[in-house]
């Protein structure tokens, strides 16, 4: 059928709306959610990877640590360390839309 046979058996009084907002603003909900539980996830997974590997790493690190530079820096070097990688690797391994 042609457009305007179409617009004539609807009549000007059952025309559809332009667009409805509250369908857009559902699906953006929805959009939105899914690439929160998508950026949540990887970052569970990171964390996940990053603990497995401390726990592995951390009795050579210890050993390594006291037997050589522990003296000469503080925690707050290691803390501030351990930080800006957990803030910056989301950033180099961002996850797709």
């Amino acid at each position: 059928m042609d457009d305007m046979k179409l617009t004539a058996l609807l009549g000007p009084a059952e025309a559809p709306p332009a667009s409805d907002p509250r369908f857009v603003l559902k699906v953006m909900a929805r959009i939105e959610q899914r690439r929160f539980r998508r950026e949540l996830a990887a970052t569970v997974a990171l964390a996940a990877c990053a603990i497995v590997l401390l726990g592995i790493a951390a009795p050579m690190l210890e050993f390594t640590w006291h037997n050589s530079f522990a003296p000469y820096i503080s925690n707050m070097a290691i803390l501030i360390t351990l930080i800006s990688i957990t803030l910056a690797v989301p950033y180099f391994l961002p996850t797709r839309d």
